[in-house]
């Protein structure tokens, strides 16, 4: 199988010692919300685009995909967003070695409270198109000035792939194994306006991890495009303390 691509940035002045910051995007999200943390955290920065890798794309299988990518850039802090804090987890669950954070973004380790997932895959069955990725795009942002950042990225993943992942997370509660990541320093990071997820989403999973940090931002579902300067500052943050 060929080595899964990602997309490496490093930072004119890098932090001695940084780990590499490996980040997951959401389902259909584009990976450019993470664009601009190099510069902003001081280290290197590597992007997973995982549903334009080939399939297939579960959540166990991907999680397996991006602990080899983890390994390959090791020592790494993860950053998931949304789906991508799922796969995070499980990449951190597959194997712990060269994870020296985790850092989860407006996401849960099950999709109890996500009353509408279903609806977004038969949405997704039966609607693939302009009109759907628009409005996933609007969901996923507090102002909707943001959405057309993101409305036109879904064009270039396959409809099977998104359903696929989408079908899994549904299936998938990573609740009972978090405790094997006791000792991994964790944040969780939340958009109070989140319309997919509420802050006590955010604060279970955090009660999951160990009691992890919880920073609700004031935005929506999507910090790193709504805020980018607040959203790198915390990042930062938790980078100089997975460092010592």
């Amino acid at each position: 199988m060929l080595e899964p691509e990602v997309m490496v940035s490093s930072p004119r002045d890098r932090v001695p010692g940084a780990p590499t910051l490996l980040c997951l995007p959401g389902t259909m999200c584009d990976p450019a919300i993470f664009d601009g943390l190099a510069e902003a955290t001081g280290s290197d920065v590597a992007v997973a685009p995982w549903l334009e890798w080939p399939g297939p794309h579960e959540v166990a299988a991907l999680g397996a995909r991006i602990a080899g990518l983890a390994r390959r850039h090791a020592p790494v802090v993860l950053l998931g967003h949304s789906t991508g804090g799922v796969l995070a987890l499980a990449a951190a669950l597959h194997d712990r070695a060269p994870v020296r954070g985790v850092l989860c973004c407006d996401t849960g380790a099950n999709m109890r409270g996500h009353g509408d997932v279903d609806a977004i895959i038969d949405r997704v069955a039966r609607r693939w198109g302009p009109e759907l990725w628009r409005a996933v795009a609007l969901r996923s942002v507090r102002d909707p000035a943001f959405a057309a950042r993101l409305e036109d990225y879904p064009a270039r993943l396959s409809r099977e792939a998104v359903l696929a992942v989408l079908r899994s997370q549904r299936d998938t509660d990573l609740g009972p194994r978090l405790g094997e990541l006791a000792g991994i320093p964790s944040l969780v990071v939340h958009g109070r306006f989140d319309a997919a997820r509420t802050a006590e989403h955010a604060r279970e999973l955090a009660g999951l991890l160990g009691d992890a940090e919880v920073v609700l931002l004031e935005c929506g579902h999507t910090p790193p495009l709504e805020l980018p300067q607040r959203f790198g500052a915390e990042v930062a943050r938790f980078l100089r303390g997975s460092s010592r």
